[in-house]
């Protein structure tokens, strides 16, 4: 899912969309047009863009970070955290052998 409509969501004043955005994005949108764009609730927190569609936006805007939140969920780059991100290696997984059975063999040298 990468957009939430919000039609004046527990009470909120405006009508506008939620949008998975990539990192950084929300702080840059809020902070240059605090107007047109919001940090929505629950999902704020994960980097998500509240924006405003009842006071006339400009729907080249709109559309443009709509294609941005869609972009970005149809191609996720890998996000830190359990392994993933930098430092992480790319290497297969280890497993123990269940007690009482020998393990498999080593690479041949």
């Amino acid at each position: 899912m990468f957009a939430i409509f919000d039609n004046h969501h527990h009470g909120a004043p405006h009508v506008g969309v939620w949008l998975a955005m990539p990192l950084g994005a929300q702080e840059a949108l809020v902070y240059q047009d605090p107007k047109r764009f919001f940090v929505p609730p629950y999902v704020g927190p994960r980097g998500w863009v509240g924006v405003r569609l009842d006071a006339r936006p400009s729907w080249k805007a709109v559309e443009q970070v709509v294609r941005e939140a869609y972009a970005f969920i149809k191609n996720p780059r890998p996000r830190r955290g359990r392994g993933q991100g930098e430092g992480a290696r790319s290497q297969p997984a280890r497993t123990r052998p269940l007690s009482g059975t020998a393990a498999p063999p080593g690479p041949r040298r």
